[in-house]
């Protein structure tokens, strides 16, 4: 709420990251676990997301600090010199950020549309989020380009738009009757995990389209031959 009022930007940013880390450091210390004690690698959709959260808060805080670098430039020059092109820092930053978002719509890509045409069976209820085929597809093809840094702000937008849309659409927990019951209530929580998610990601993508790729993407090489 702060950040949206632009008040204490940066350490909203990093209590977002170090909230983030706690849950990614987590997450990861439960799948290590779970393959050393034999049961298998297993990474889910919703796992993959909060990684994919730490790239929103970096593209948050490269934007932030992107913004200070011009305005400084811009007061030491009196107005006679403008950033055009984003640090190395920023765009190292912005590059993580990309790779970080990246890791959601490869593994999950991958994963789930691997799940829902080789498997026979689902483990989910009909009707589940989860076997909502098309925002995985969608996302899994624009997932190279953004990786790639070519055409990213349009990619972003396209990402940013699948997001929303599979949020409102398979994510939609305002919909599911409770009936009092310990597991609906379990799930209702998982799918507003998963929206929450969903809209944090796109929020991040949308970032982008501030700041740009970055010099380590193809459209800084596009611009460096025209």
């Amino acid at each position: 709420m702060l950040c949206l009022f632009k008040i204490w930007p940066m350490q909203c940013a990093f209590v977002m990251m170090a909230d983030t880390l706690a849950d990614s450091y987590l997450l990861l210390w439960l799948v290590g676990m779970q393959w050393l004690s034999g049961r298998g690698l297993y990474v889910n959709e919703l796992m993959a997301k909060k990684l994919s959260l730490l790239g929103c808060v970096a593209m948050m805080i490269a934007t932030h600090n992107q913004a200070n670098e011009r305005s400084s430039s811009s007061f030491l020059s009196r107005g006679l010199l403008e950033v055009s092109a984003l640090s190395n820092n920023i765009s190292i930053a912005v590059l993580i950020g990309r790779l970080l978002i990246a890791v959601l719509f490869v593994y999950v890509g991958l994963h789930e549309l691997h799940r829902l045409f080789f498997e026979p069976f689902t483990p989910y209820l009909p009707g589940d989020g989860h076997d909502v085929v098309w925002p995985k597809a969608v996302e899994l093809l624009l997932a190279v380009p953004f990786i790639l840094g070519f055409e990213t702000v349009a990619v972003a937008r396209l990402l940013s738009t699948s997001l929303v849309l599979e949020a409102f659409y398979a994510w939609s927990w305002w919909g599911i009757s409770e009936n009092y019951s310990f597991a609906q209530h379990r799930r209702v929580i998982h799918y507003r995990e998963h929206f929450v998610t969903n809209i944090a990601t796109a929020g991040g993508l949308l970032l982008l389209q501030k700041i740009g790729a970055g010099k380590y993407s193809v459209d800084e090489l596009l611009k460096k031959r025209d």
